[in-house]
């Protein structure tokens, strides 16, 4: 049976190798196990609603998970992520960073079933996002003690702007992004994202502007 790599690599030397050659793309950790249950579920979610029942069937067939899918309370390889990532990339011609963005926006409704009860009702968007690495830090901790979030410094740039300083070995600033757009979608506020360093084009960190837009 091929190991995930292995199949990373066959993925890689293919449509999706060729199609994008010339953009960055994150890194693989093969022997890392960090990715929590509870995001890996919700790329299943993502993938039937880009691909249906067939999608989340060849995905699982690639991976080898059964029906059961994810625990919420465990950790999985960092590469079975990437390997989904390249499945949908290659079934639907969209890069593998775009594809990050889009799943992050896209599972910010279903962290926050699981979650909201951190998110003070209080807090605007830029409360939140100012309070983003604690309740990150509390939400994995609660279901995964020995889980290791992003080292992830939000700062306040002015009245209605952050500067978000990220940086993970990982370098899935994507998510970053896109969990910021879809904290925007809930707070329905229109919001202007810039990125001044990226880890992805070999900077040390990655540094992230939000603005929220009136």
């Amino acid at each position: 049976m091929r190991t995930i790599g292995a199949i990373i690599s066959t993925i890689n030397d293919r449509k999706v190798g060729h199609a994008f050659a010339g953009r960055p793309v994150p890194p693989s950790c093969v022997a890392s196990r960090n990715v929590q249950g509870i995001f890996l579920d919700e790329l299943e979610k993502f993938v039937v609603r880009e691909l249906g029942q067939t999608g989340l069937a060849r995905v699982r067939g690639l991976t080898g998970r059964g029906p059961g899918g994810y625990r919420f309370d465990a950790s999985y390889p960092d590469d079975e992520l990437r390997l989904i990532i390249r499945g949908i990339a290659e079934a639907t011609a969209t890069h593998p960073v775009d594809l990050l963005e889009m799943f992050a926006e896209a599972m910010v409704p279903g962290l926050l079933e699981v979650y909201g009860f951190l998110v003070d009702p209080r807090w605007s968007f830029i409360d939140l996002l100012l309070n983003t690495q604690d309740v990150i830090h509390k939400g994995l901790k609660a279901n995964s003690p020995e889980a290791k979030p992003p080292d992830m410094q939000v700062i306040r740039a002015g009245p209605e702007s952050v500067a978000i300083h990220y940086r993970s070995r990982r370098r899935l600033c994507p998510v970053a992004k896109g969990i910021v757009r879809g904290l925007a979608a809930r707070y329905q506020v229109k919001v202007v994202i810039g990125e001044e360093r990226c880890m992805l084009n070999g900077d040390p960190e990655c540094l992230i502007t939000v603005s929220a837009q009136a």
